[in-house]
């Protein structure tokens, strides 16, 4: 398996545990994470810190239900992109959707993210993902 991509599924796997210095780990000390959207958590996060705290935030107002499962690959040198399954209740309601997410790598950690949406209710991202 290429690295990039075992680095990635670590990723998820660590996210899923909810083991957030595992989570750390895997990226650059200087990572940029590029969320899109017009939602609460839409926006360009940098560092480690921060980027920790915008994920553990997400499953915090999700009450523990977000989930992503990564179902392919393609890797290139510096690279590794992951078509993604995501989902997550709040207070009854249900989100999900699809993303590809964009993996860049400096010195074997991941230095930078870049999300594109693949299917999903805007009304239903809002409710379930909102920060109020």
């Amino acid at each position: 398996m290429d690295p990039k991509e075992r680095a990635v599924r670590d990723l998820y796997d660590a996210r899923a545990r909810r083991d957030w210095d595992a989570v750390r780990d895997l990226f650059a000390e200087e990572i940029a994470w590029h969320e899109p959207g017009e939602e609460d958590y839409s926006g360009d996060y940098r560092g480690r810190d921060e980027v920790v705290a915008l994920l553990e935030k997400l499953v915090a107002v999700t009450e523990g239900t977000f989930q992503l499962v990564p179902e392919a690959f393609v890797n290139s040198v510096e690279h590794s992109a992951a078509l993604v399954r995501w989902w997550a209740e709040r207070g009854g309601r249900r989100s999900d959707g699809n993303e590809i997410a964009i993996y860049r790598f400096r010195d074997g950690k991941i230095a930078e993210v870049w999300f594109h949406v693949d299917g999903h209710e805007p009304e239903a991202v809002s409710a379930v993902f909102g920060f109020d």
